[in-house]
């Protein structure tokens, strides 16, 4: 997607859907699902009026929205940079620091399944200009039911993951209120949610730890408390690029588990848009060093770039969220039981994506699932 093409007042009205699906555009491939045909409407919920016409701006309110997407784009980097730095040149600071940097590696919040949620921080004025640079539709195949807990296996995971942080993360992306009475909690590496300052950040905008304590304790805690599992995880990261659509997933089957063990409906999500935000530099020697790093460290150390370095290419992102696949919750799941789950759940998510794609990914390859 061109960052020139990009219009957020072009948006899918549900006459434009439904006319689309009378054509035949929107059909599953023949050997997959064919259900989706057959289904309603989806609820399709688009930018707000003020995140549109800040997107519109253009002047030093684009400027703004470029600098402060840049910012948020490098705050992994940034943030652990300056402990180090301060912690180096400025000696009154360094116990301070070594205590906080202490208590981050030990915050109970890391993994209690709720991580500890602010929400003034998801309110934000800063996140308007975010939205505004990187436009959030939310698409519902049904309206889910706020009394249960799901799991949303969202994908892919891109370079750094903006549908954790910009969609769930931000009470401006509309993802609130097209989810209302869900709380849905983005699961992120435990290493992650430790790291000084961006660790803080991750926590605020809700998220928890990936591990089977934290999401078991999340989703028995019931009330609409669900967890946002990005599956690929780090090892998908590096087959991110624009137009590349490979999801690791078919030996991925943790989250099945689990979401079997709680009873709790899976829900396959799609989030098209956030493969095209970064390029991705590819090279075989570096892939190979990036595999080892990846073995040593659990997390890939992707070589990416924008638009004249770190800036963001401006892309308009989609998450759409499928029906929810219900599962007879067993504490001591069978292999068969979950592979049975997990081949159900592979085969609606390539439906979802078959179903949407002409709609908001016309350009992007085939789904690809290693």
């Amino acid at each position: 997607m061109d960052n020139s093409k990009i219009d957020v007042t072009s948006q899918l009205s549900a006459d434009t859907f439904k006319d689309n699906v009378k054509s035949g555009s929107l059909q599953a491939d023949k050997n997959e699902d064919q259900s989706s045909i057959d289904r309603p409407e989806p609820l399709v919920f688009e930018p707000s009026k003020e995140i549109v016409e800040l997107s519109r701006r253009g002047g030093l309110s684009m400027v703004l929205q470029t600098l402060i997407a840049s910012l948020f784009t490098a705050l992994v980097l940034i943030m652990p940079f300056l402990i180090v730095y301060t912690f180096v040149k400025v000696s009154w600071m360094r116990l301070p620091l070594a205590a906080y940097v202490a208590f981050c590696y030990l915050d109970p919040a890391v993994d209690n399944g709720i991580g500890r949620r602010v929400e003034w921080v998801r309110e934000l004025g800063i996140w308007k200009y975010v939205n505004a640079y990187f436009p959030v539709r939310i698409v519902l195949e049904e309206q889910l039911d706020p009394s249960l807990s799901y799991i949303f296996g969202v994908s892919p995971h891109g370079i750094l993951c903006f549908s954790g942080q910009v969609v769930m993360g931000s009470k401006k992306s509309g993802f609130d209120e097209a989810l209302s009475g869900l709380t849905v909690h983005p699961a992120a590496l435990h290493h992650a949610l430790t790291l000084p300052l961006f660790g803080a950040f991750l926590l605020s905008i809700g998220a928890i730890s990936s591990s089977r304590k934290s999401i078991r304790q999340c989703l028995a805690r019931g009330k609409g408390h669900s967890v946002g599992i990005v599956i690929g995880g780090a090892k998908e990261s590096l087959h991110t690029n624009r137009g590349s659509r490979k999801l690791i997933l078919k030996n991925r089957k943790g989250f099945v588990r689990e979401a079997i063990m709680a009873g709790a409906p899976l829900v396959p999500s799609y989030v098209f848009g956030e493969n095209d935000i970064f390029f991705q530099v590819e090279h075989p020697i570096l892939r190979r060093l990036q595999r080892w790093l990846q073995s040593k460290m659990m997390f890939a150390l992707p070589v990416f770039y924008g638009r004249f370095g770190l800036i963001p290419r401006r892309t308009q992102i989609t998450a759409v969220f499928g029906s929810p696949i219900f599962v007879q919750k067993n504490s001591s799941p069978t292999y068969e039981e979950i592979n049975s789950v997990h081949a159900k759940y592979i085969l609606q998510l390539h439906r979802l994506y078959s179903r949407f794609k002409p709609v908001y990914d016309p350009e992007g390859d085939d789904l690809v699932i290693a």
